[in-house]
Parts: C-alpha cells; sequence; structure tokens
C-alpha cells in the first residue's frame, strides 16, 4: 500500500493519473448528471410568440 502512495503522490507519472482518473471521473458523473437533469426538465420548444421574456 505504500508503493502505490508513494507512486501516485511522489512521481509526475502518478501525478498525471490522478490527473487525468480525476478528469475521467468528473466526465462521468457529469454525463449521469446531465441525464437525469434532461429528464426533470423537459425542453418545452421554441417560445410562442406572445410569450414574454427577460431577453
Amino acid at each position: 500500500m505504500d508503493q502505490i502512495f508513494n507512486f501516485l503522490f511522489g512521481t509526475r507519472e502518478g501525478v498525471a493519473v490522478l490527473f487525468f482518473s480525476g478528469l475521467v471521473i468528473f466526465g462521468i458523473a457529469a454525463a449521469v448528471l446531465e441525464k437525469r437533469t434532461s429528464k426533470i426538465y423537459v425542453d418545452r420548444g421554441p417560445k410562442k410568440d406572445d410569450e414574454d421574456s427577460w431577453f
């Protein structure tokens, strides 16, 4: 176990592994949350002309 920690936090290659694995985990979590959000908030299509908008 000590060798794993020394590799991950003591070498450049280990820090690169931590960085890229963090990016992959973050990407997977973002994709899962985006999928859940799109199910909750359904796209209603373009607004009609008579609807007021803030912009």
